[in-house]
């Protein structure tokens, strides 16, 4: 039966381009995701958006004395293009910054949680560095998580991904001057996001997900006290007009607005593409929303944007979050603020777009952490990647077809083989590794058989196994196995 499903991808901080660790994350697999969906038959957007107030941009907009807005727009459009040169066709990537919607949205979900008598203020503690002026929030400091000790800000932790108890942490360090912050008192809006767990339990009883993230949502939806402070004073986020009751100087931060970027992303787009549908055919109880994140993400979307969407009535349901973990680069982790990274742009500029898909989706850190080396990546394109181009390049040559039929433990092969890419291709068991794995077992099947007839109808299989991560061989292929076949002039050899 066609459904409608919306496909989001994590928003980038627009301080940088794109680089490998974005692409072997959530990126490339919404973008499998949303293709493999489309190839079943149903109705699908993938969507995404530019991350303009995040904390993260008011420290690299410092360090390059840019205005946070403008600079966050330059390297919007540089994300863009990275996207679209590794061939990710997002439907619609919004500007949050300079977006009316976005601030609707954000005002939507505010409002929805305050009416649900969920948002109270607090005096809460928050690190401050007097030599620079700046709240260690988020972007600004870092300390160590009080849950496992990693080296964190006072968000959501990279490692265990918690929310840090800011109250059990007695030291910060400013990274503007390295400099030791100081704690001091601020009065915000907190959420009582725990009321919202028992629905939420019930919800992910038998949703689809990775074992992480199952292992951190039994253990986090245990406390239904917990609170989550949306508003930080003095520091990025999105200041609401001065009439929304209680907002005075008193800035939504970005990870309570992810649903809605979400959602103003989607408004956008048909506002632009009437054609598509009207919003409320598709902001419904009727869409799917599959999420792809990074584990540490966990917090903010499956435990935040679930409990806003369990008590909105005219919103999809709590949606499928698939996570993984990190992609490290010669061992240590990407990082953009840093430069240790391989840019997608740069490598793009050196290999076929669908090679580093490819390879990306066979070492994507699913369900643990995988590591990047370069030369392993060439080496590998030589031995596997180009062989599969030349292979069926040949294959579809003007000659004879052979004859006979498939060997039986051949068969047997791709039958299994098909498989398994069927179960890593559906949201339960979600997979773009296994779903590599699986038509490269096709591609050995076919390369190892004599039988020409036959490798051209299996073919047509692997174009449409390899089609959701390699669209540009998919194309090539579905072009060759179309085109009528070409017998060779043998007069030549004749004469």
């Amino acid at each position: 039966m066609k459904r409608k499903f919306i496909v989001t991808i994590t928003p980038p901080t627009p301080n940088g381009d794109l680089h490998l660790g974005h692409l072997s994350g959530p990126f490339l697999a919404a973008d499998v995701c949303a293709r493999t969906l489309k190839q079943q038959g149903h109705d699908v957007l993938l969507l995404c958006y530019s991350d303009d107030y995040q904390s993260y941009m008011l420290r690299k907009a410092r360090q390059l004395r840019r205005d946070p807005f403008a600079l966050a727009k330059l390297n919007s459009k540089q994300i863009q293009l990275s996207l679209e040169m590794i061939s990710i066709e997002c439907d619609h990537f919004l500007q949050a910054g300079e977006s009316e919607a976005f601030t609707d949205s954000a005002s939507h979900y505010y409002h929805l949680a305050h009416q649900a008598g969920q948002l109270h203020k607090k005096p809460t503690k928050v690190f401050h560095c007097d030599a620079c002026n700046v709240y260690g929030y988020e972007g600004l400091g870092r300390t160590h998580c009080n849950y496992c000790g990693a080296s964190s800000d006072a968000s959501q932790c990279e490692e265990c991904a918690r929310a840090p108890d800011i109250d059990c942490i007695d030291h910060m360090t400013c990274m503007v001057c390295q400099g030791a912050m100081q704690p001091r008192t601020v009065e915000r809006w907190v959420w009582q996001l725990g009321k919202n767990y028992p629905s939420l339990r019930e919800h992910y009883r038998h949703a689809p997900m990775r074992p992480a993230l199952r292992s951190y949502l039994d253990e986090m939806l245990r406390d239904e006290t917990a609170t989550w402070g949306i508003t930080r004073p003095h520091d990025a986020g999105l200041q609401l007009d001065e009439a929304v009751e209680g907002l005075h100087e008193q800035p939504i931060h970005t990870w309570f607005m992810g649903l809605a970027g979400y959602r103003s992303t989607l408004k956008e787009h048909l506002d632009l593409h009437a054609e598509r549908g009207a919003f409320s055919e598709w902001w419904g109880n009727d869409t799917q929303l599959v999420h792809f994140l990074g584990f540490d993400c966990s917090y903010s979307h499956a435990l935040g944007y679930a409990a806003l969407q369990s008590i909105d009535q005219h919103s999809p349901k709590p949606g499928v979050c698939l996570t993984n973990q990190f992609l490290k680069l010669d061992g240590v982790d990407f990082s953009t603020s840093r430069g240790h990274a391989v840019w997608i742009r740069e490598l793009v500029a050196q290999h076929p777009a669908d090679a580093i898909r490819l390879f990306a989706a066979i070492c994507a850190p699913e369900n643990a952490t995988e590591n990047f080396d370069r030369s392993q990546f060439e080496l590998w394109r030589r031995e596997v990647y180009d062989r599969i181009i030349d292979a069926y390049q040949q294959d579809f040559s003007p000659v004879s077809a052979g004859s006979g039929n498939l060997a039986e433990d051949h068969a047997a092969r791709i039958a299994a083989a098909q498989t398994r890419w069927q179960a890593a291709a559906s949201l339960e068991a979600f997979s773009i590794s296994n779903m590599a794995v699986a038509a490269l077992e096709v591609f050995e099947v076919l390369a190892s058989t004599d039988n020409l007839s036959q490798r051209r109808r299996h073919w047509a299989l692997f174009a449409d196994m390899v089609g959701p991560l390699c669209p540009d061989m998919k194309l090539e292929l579905q072009a060759l196995i179309n085109a009528p076949v070409v017998q060779p002039d043998r007069t030549l050899e004749l004469a």
